[in-house]
Order: structure tokens, then sequence, then C-alpha cells
């Protein structure tokens, strides 16, 4: 798009003096500007306000008048169009300074006194139109930019989301069990977050970064992720690890998406109460994408069947919430999750688990 290029605009001009012979006189110099205008003249201020919209380009306006004065007609133009939007030029036999200052106070652009020099008013109101025509080109020029930066954004959101669903699927084939797991964290994180009335941007956020909770897995050793049995005590310290090494992993990359599954990464392993790693944050302090996700994946941990463990019920495993509800989890999210319940087992059953 070439904004220089654009095809001319017709230009609104609105006279307003309760003299005919000046409303005459001034559409007169008017015609011999080398401009499309089309002029629209008022003898009774009354009317002007009417005639000014969004179209309307400049307005030339007297300032003694019955009904009305000039000063009363700025103060109302100025409460709906800024100097920018329509520009005045005030025409006036007032020729004092105090004049001048008053209206050029109550939001005129301009000042010419009476009796006026043709060339003059030409020259100001070319002036005028200039300038207002600058503004709108600096308006189409921001526009284009931000519709730009907009667009960019976007496909770099949409390539930040492509890696983070590829990184989690790095995850799910180091560990064939989580497949299904990460899925259904992800949609009940962000069922939960949008019940918590957090914004949409954010649900979605916390929604598509959650698959990545436990990406720092992938650098525990194989013998420790993978040991059916209970992990001995030094083993157990090894794979509270993975949080640390999601730290590492994530590191600062600028996406906001990126950061997201960092903090959920990081964050997901403390407890309400203080008891929890790796920093041993409590209450509001943790992260609240941290708390979201790590209710849901204990309660998907619970009700999944591993070839280490059965699956509990979902009688057992909102029961074990409750029991944890001002310890392990945040009361509200504990009764937020059970409010909706339906709602979470209707994505349990969209997204089940393969058969062992």
């Amino acid at each position: 798009m070439n904004l220089h290029t654009q095809e001319p605009e017709t230009i609104n001009v609105v006279i307003c003096d309760d003299s005919v012979t000046n409303v005459l006189i001034i559409a007169e110099i008017l015609k011999s500007i080398d401009m499309e205008l089309n002029v629209t003249k008022i003898t009774d201020p009354r009317k002007v306000m009417n005639e000014l919209d969004s179209q309307v380009t400049l307005l030339i306006l007297d300032l003694e008048m019955p009904y009305f004065t000039g000063y009363e007609i700025l103060e109302k133009i100025r409460t709906l169009y800024s100097p920018e939007k329509l520009p005045v030029i005030v025409v006036s036999g007032l020729s004092d300074q105090k004049s001048q200052i008053k209206a050029l106070k109550s939001g005129a652009n301009d000042f010419i006194c009476k009796p006026f020099n043709e060339y003059e008013l030409k020259l100001r109101v070319i002036n005028q139109l200039n300038i207002m025509n600058a503004f709108k080109l600096q308006s189409r020029l921001n526009h284009e930019l931000e519709k730009r930066v907009q667009l960019r954004t976007f496909e770099l959101e949409q390539a930040t989301e492509c890696l983070v669903n590829k990184l989690a699927m790095v995850a799910e084939m180091h560990d064939e069990n989580t497949g299904q797991h990460i899925l259904r964290v992800g949609k009940y994180s962000g069922v939960l977050a949008r019940k918590l009335g957090l914004t949409e941007l954010v649900s979605y956020m916390i929604e598509k970064a959650a698959p990545m909770h436990d990406m720092g897995k992938i650098m525990i050793p194989d013998e420790i992720l993978f040991k059916p049995g209970k992990l001995s005590e030094s083993e157990h310290l090894v794979m509270k690890q993975h949080v640390v090494k999601a730290n590492d992993l994530f590191d600062d990359h600028p996406s906001m998406m990126i950061q997201m599954a960092k903090s959920i990464a990081v964050y997901h392993h403390e407890k309400w109460d203080g008891s929890g790693y790796a920093k041993g944050l409590k209450g509001h302090s943790i992260p609240i994408e941290g708390q979201i996700v790590g209710l849901v994946d204990v309660f998907d941990a619970l009700t999944t069947e591993r070839p280490y463990k059965h699956a509990w019920t979902i009688e057992d495993s909102v029961q074990y919430l409750k029991d944890q509800s001002g310890s392990h989890f945040d009361p509200k999210l504990v009764n937020l999750f059970v409010e909706h319940l339906p709602e979470i087992l209707e994505i349990k059953a969209a997204f089940p688990e393969k058969a062992l």
C-alpha cells in the first residue's frame, strides 16, 4: 500500500459568519485555492453544530454573532473534535491581543483579523489544510505500521506455538505414556484459567504452554525416569531437578509463550503451604499458571493408569484434591475445579489413554 499516492480527498469547508457579505467574500477567496473544495455557508450560528461531522475538513468561524458567540461554539466543538481532527480558523473584527489569546485558548487553530487580506486568508487556510493532511498521513502511516507489527507478532506467536508443540512432541516421544496426559493437562488448564476469570489471551497461553510442564524430564537419566518402582531418596532428589533443568532449557527467550511455558515448568510443583519445590514458594507468591497446572497435573496423574499403578476413581481423586486444599492447593482453585468437574470429565473422555 502506497500511502502517498491515494486519490485526493474532497475538502469540506464550513464558513460560519452572521454577515452574508463576509461569508460570500470568504467563499469567493476559497474558490481561488487550487484544491477540490466543497464549501458550506452558514449565517445562523445555531445551525453550525448540525453541519459538523467527521467529513468536515475545516471551519472558518466568526466570533461576534447573535445567539452564540464564536467562543461558545469553539468550546462545544472541542468537546467533540480535537484541533487535529477539525481545525478552526477564527475570523474576527476583534483585533486586540486579549481576544486572540482567548480564541486560541478556546481551541482555535489560527486567528485572522477583519478586515482580512485575501492573500493572508488563502495562506492561512492552505497552512491549516496542509497541517491536517500531515496529521492524516501520519495517522495512516501509524495504522499501517500497527497492522504490520500485529501481523509480524501473530506470525512470531504462531511460530512460537509451533515450537512449543514440537517440544511437547519431543517429550512425548521420550516417554510414550505422556502423550494424552499432556494434551489433557493443557485442556484442563485452559478451562480452569477461564473459569478463574483470567483474560482469554492469558488463558489461551496457559492452555498452549501447559503441555510443556514436564519438559525438564528429558534431561533426567532414563534409569530414573522410567524406573517402574518407587524411587529412592537420592533418585527422587534427581527427579526433582527436572524443574531446574526446565529453567535452564527455556532460558530467557523473549517469546511470551516460551516464558509462560518456562514459568509453568518451574513452578508447577510448588505447594500452597510452601512445602513444594524447587523454590518453596507459598500462597499467592506462586505464579497462578504454576498453581493451575500443578493441580490439574495431579488430578490427571491420579486418574490415569500406569504400568506401576492403577488409576484412582474420579471420586477418590476429587476427594484427594479436597483433602489437600489449603496445603498443596489453593482452596479457591480446588473449589473451582470441583464446580466445573463435568467439563473436566468431558475432556478426559475426549482424550482417552492408549491401552497399556
